[in-house]
C-alpha cells in the first residue's frame, strides 16, 4: 500500500495529481475500458483507458462515485478541464493526469513495480532484469516476447515494436493472460506439458481464436515449473536460437527463484506482524494494514478434500485425516487464494486459523445512504459467500466473525469475540455456517456469565440435583427445559417429548428438592447460568 501523492511523486513525468485527496492509500490497479463499467473499490487506482473525452470521463466519475475508490487516471488533455476536475472533487475522487506521450501499457508496468516494491520494501526491482531478458529474447528471435509466471501473470515483455495479436495486447494491458486463452491452452495440455518437461515447443497459429503462432520455452528449476517465455513467431526458430532461448530460461529461473524468496520472506514478516496485531497491536499497525474497518474471523473445518489413510491389508474403510494447526492454516490459505484473494491475511493463533477481513458496511454513499457490502476478495461479505459455497459442496466449514472495529487497538477484542461466536455456534443446533458476534451476542453473554459461574461456583439449590446418575441428569434436563420456556408447561413438555402432566409431576418434585422460588426472575436466571456450566451438567 502506498499513498497516492507518494505514487505520483515516484512516477513524476508520467503522472500528475490534479484533484485531491492526495493521501488516499493505493494497493491495486483496475482498468476501466468503458464509462458504463462499474468496478473497483477501496484502495483501487482506476485507469480510465477508455475514457478519452470529457463526456466519458464525467460519466465514469458518476459510475465510480460512492464506491470508496480513491483515484482515477485519465489523459492530461481531459484531466486539465476545469469541469472534469470539479466533478472529481465534488465526488471525493482524486484525479490523476497521464502525460500525453506516455503509454498505458508502460504505465501499468511501472505501477505494478512501484506497488510491489511498496509491499516488499525492496528498492531494487527484479522486474528490471526480466524486462532486459525479454528484450534480449526479442532481438534474438526478431519477435515480441513475454515472460510469465506459473499463474499466467505477465512479469515482463519486450519493448521493441512488433505487430501484436489480440492475445498479446490483452495480456500486456491486463498483466495476465486472458482467461479464455488460458482455458483453451489448458484444454490442449499446454500447461501440463510445461509441468512435466523442460523441452521447448511450437504452437501453430490458430491454436486459439486470439492466439497467433508462439514458440514456448518452459522455465523450470529443481523439477518445478516456475514460468515460461513466449515468443510470437510464425514458425519454430533455428536450433541455435532455441539453444540460446533455453539458456535464457535458466537465467529467468534464477530471477523467479529470487523473486519467490523475496516474496516469501516478505509475506512471512507481514504475517508475523499481522499475528501480533491480532494479539497486541502497536500504534504503527494502521500504517501497513489495509484500510478498515475490520473484523477478525475464526475459521474451522476442512475447506478442501482432505487426505485419507487406510489399511488395505486389514480391509479397513478409508477415514479422513483431520486438518489441525499448520495443516488447517495451509488448506484455508490455498482455498482463499484459489477463490481470488491474492494474499490471504490468515494466520494461526493457538492452533486455529484466524483471518483479518474488511467490513465496509458502515461506509456511506454520496447522499448518506448505506453502501452495499463489498464482494471483493478480502472483505467479509466475500468470505461469507465463499464459506456458504464450500458448505453447499459438502465441505464441513464454518466462519465466525468478531464485531466490526475501526481502530487497530480493538483487534484483540474482535479476535476474542470471533472465538466466542465460534464456540457458542458449535453447541447450537442448525447453526449457520457463518455468523458474527453481533448476531449471537446473547449467547456470548450467557456463555461468559456461565464460564464465570463455573470457574468459582457458589453452593446453591442445584446441589440437590447434582450427580451423574440417571435420575439427577433427568431432573436437570427437565428443569432446564422448564426455565428455557419461561415456565410454560405445554411448551417445555413438547421440547422434552413428554406429556404435560408428567412435566408438572416432575416439577413439583424438583421444586420441593430445590426449595427455591421459581417465580423470582433473579432465581430463575441464576439457575439457568448454573445449569449451563459443565460442572453442574
Amino acid at each position: 500500500m502506498i499513498a497516492l501523492d507518494d505514487l505520483t511523486a515516484a512516477l513524476r513525468g508520467h503522472l500528475e495529481l490534479v484533484a485531491a485527496p492526495s493521501a488516499a492509500p493505493i494497493d491495486d490497479i483496475v482498468v476501466m475500458e468503458s464509462a458504463r463499467e462499474v468496478l473497483g473499490g477501496p484502495g483501487d487506482l482506476v485507469l480510465g483507458i477508455g475514457l478519452d473525452s470529457s463526456k466519458r470521463v464525467m460519466a465514469g466519475i458518476d459510475r465510480l462515485a460512492g464506491r470508496g475508490i480513491p483515484a482515477l487516471v485519465v489523459r492530461a488533455a481531459v484531466a486539465g478541464r476545469p469541469d472534469v476536475a470539479q466533478a472529481a472533487r465534488s465526488h471525493g475522487l482524486a484525479l490523476v493526469a497521464l502525460a500525453a506521450n506516455a503509454s498505458w501499457a508502460h504505465l501499468i508496468s511501472l505501477l505494478r513495480d512501484v506497488l510491489d516494491r511498496a509491499v516488499t520494501g525492496d528498492a531494487r526491482s527484479v522486474g528490471d532484469d526480466l524486462f532486459a531478458l525479454a528484450d534480449a529474447a526479442a532481438r534474438l528471435t526478431d519477435a515480441a516476447v513475454t515472460i510469465e509466471d506459473a499463474q499466467h501473470r505477465v512479469l515482463a515483455y519486450s519493448s521493441r515494436a512488433h505487430s501484436a495479436d489480440a492475445a498479446r495486447v490483452s495480456t500486456i494491458v491486463g498483466r495476465r493472460v486472458p482467461p479464455d486463452v488460458v482455458r483453451a491452452l489448458r484444454a490442449r495440455g499446454v500447461f501440463r506439458r510445461m509441468t512435466t518437461s523442460s523441452d521447448s515447443f511450437f504452437l501453430a497459429p490458430g491454436t486459439t481464436a486470439e492466439l497467433g503462432g508462439r514458440y514456448v520455452v518452459p522455465v523450470r528449476a529443481g523439477g518445478e515449473w516456475l514460468g515460461s517465455i513466449w515468443c510470437a513467431v510464425d514458425q519454430p526458430p533455428a536450433d541455435s536460437v532455441s539453444a540460446e532461448l533455453r539458456t535464457m530460461a535458466s537465467a529467468v529461473a534464477l530471477h523467479l527463484l529470487e523473486r519467490r524468496v523475496q516474496s516469501d520472506l516478505t509475506r512471512r514478516v507481514w504475517l508475523d506482524r499481522l499475528r501480533q496485531a491480532m494479539l497486541e497491536p502497536s500504534p504503527e499497525s494502521r500504517a501497513w494494514l489495509p484500510a478498515g474497518p475490520w473484523r477478525v474471523v475464526a475459521l474451522t473445518g476442512i475447506p478442501e478434500v482432505p487426505p485419507v489413510e487406510s489399511d488395505a491389508d486389514a480391509g479397513e474403510v478409508p477415514r479422513w485425516i483431520p486438518a489441525q494447526g499448520q495443516a488447517a492454516l495451509d488448506l484455508w490459505t490455498v482455498t482463499l487464494r484459489r477463490r481470488g484473494w491474492a494474499q490471504p491475511a490468515v494466520v494461526e493463533i493457538a492452533g486455529r486459523p484466524m483471518a483479518l477481513l474488511i467490513d465496509d458496511a458502515a461506509a456511506t454513499g454520496r447522499q448518506g445512504e448505506p453502501m452495499t457490502r463489498s464482494r471483493r476478495p478480502g472483505h467479509w461479505a466475500w468470505l461469507v459467500a465463499v464459506v456458504v459455497d464450500l458448505a453447499e459442496h459438502g465441505m464441513s466449514v464454518r466462519a465466525a466473525a468478531g464485531t466490526v472495529v475501526p481502530d487497530v487497538r480493538d483487534l484483540p477484542r474482535s479476535r476474542r469475540e470471533a472465538l466466542e461466536a465460534l464456540d457458542v455456534g458449535a453447541i447450537r443446533t442448525a447453526c449457520p455456517v457463518t455468523t458474527t458476534a453481533e448476531e449471537c451476542w446473547a449467547a456470548i453473554t450467557l456463555a461468559r456469565a456461565a464460564h464465570a459461574v463455573g470457574a468459582e461456583p457458589v453452593q446453591g439449590p442445584l446441589a440437590a440435583v447434582a450427580g451423574d446418575d440417571a435420575a439427577a441428569v433427568s431432573d436437570r434436563h427437565t428443569l432446564s427445559a422448564f426455565l428455557d420456556h419461561h415456565g410454560a408447561p405445554t411448551r417445555a413438555a413438547a421440547a422434552l417429548g413428554i406429556h404435560v402432566n408428567t412435566l408438572r409431576y416432575r416439577m413439583d418434585r424438583i421444586g420441593a428438592l430445590l426449595d427455591a422460588d421459581l417465580h423470582d426472575p433473579e432465581v430463575r436466571l441464576a439457575l439457568q447460568l448454573h445449569l449451563r456450566t459443565t460442572t453442574i451438567r
